[in-house]
């Protein structure tokens, strides 16, 4: 039987925060192996710790996240309206960009 791959909703910050943060410091995972006989009865189960080690990509994006997250603590509402206007005009100006080389 297939797993089922779960991955959270963009809309979920905090969780992807927790998911980065759990990858960049290494974490422990459960693993079964189990066999089974021709009635298809269980008739093994090995259950291990796997540790999965830190992530150094998953690291480098926590620190960057966090240091540009202190870096916007220090802006005043006008100048984080000023830059969320700059950034939308970069972005609609690059969707334009790839409109006209279609």
């Amino acid at each position: 039987m297939p797993k089922r791959i779960v991955r959270p909703s963009a809309s979920k910050g905090d969780d992807l925060d927790k998911i980065m943060l759990k990858k960049a410091l290494g974490y422990y995972v459960e693993e079964s192996v189990e066999e089974y006989d021709e009635n298809d009865n269980v008739t093994k189960r090995r259950v291990s710790m796997k540790y999965v080690p830190p992530d150094t990509a998953a690291i480098k994006a926590v620190l960057e996240r966090e240091s540009k997250l202190r870096e916007l603590k220090g802006y005043t509402d006008e100048q984080l309206a000023a830059l969320k206007a700059e950034l939308l005009a970069k972005l609609k100006s690059a969707d334009a960009d790839g409109e006209a080389k279609r």
